[in-house]
């Protein structure tokens, strides 16, 4: 796991909910709606219970699973959120790939 998401996040989500909202707030506000626009992100889950087991996944046409195309609620979602957790992925990837390129395959390993 990169980080940890309840360490920034409320509410969990798929798609436009409370994580992706808080960083399109932060990198791109002009292309989130007003925030008495946005829906609930209610979904509607799949009959064949092997795709609600967390092992299987599909390609989902949004129009039927969801009645405002998010699958989360974004009601606690902000700016600041999305820049902490922005600021604290690409400083754990900007090290990781810092320490990559410092590294050698012949002694990648102790």
């Amino acid at each position: 796991m990169l980080l940890k998401r309840t360490d920034y996040f409320e509410l969990g989500g798929d798609h436009a909910e409370e994580m992706e909202t808080s960083i399109i707030l932060y990198l791109k506000p002009d292309l989130v709606l007003l925030k008495h626009e946005w829906g609930q992100g209610k979904e509607k889950h799949p009959k064949i219970k092997e795709f609600t087991e967390g092992w299987l996944w599909a390609e989902r046409k949004w129009s039927q699973i969801s009645e405002d195309t998010g699958t989360g609620d974004p009601k606690f979602a902000s700016k600041e959120k999305g820049e902490r957790f922005f600021k604290d992925v690409t400083k754990k990837i900007g090290t990781l790939l810092i320490e990559l390129c410092k590294s050698s395959k012949e002694t990648m390993y102790e």
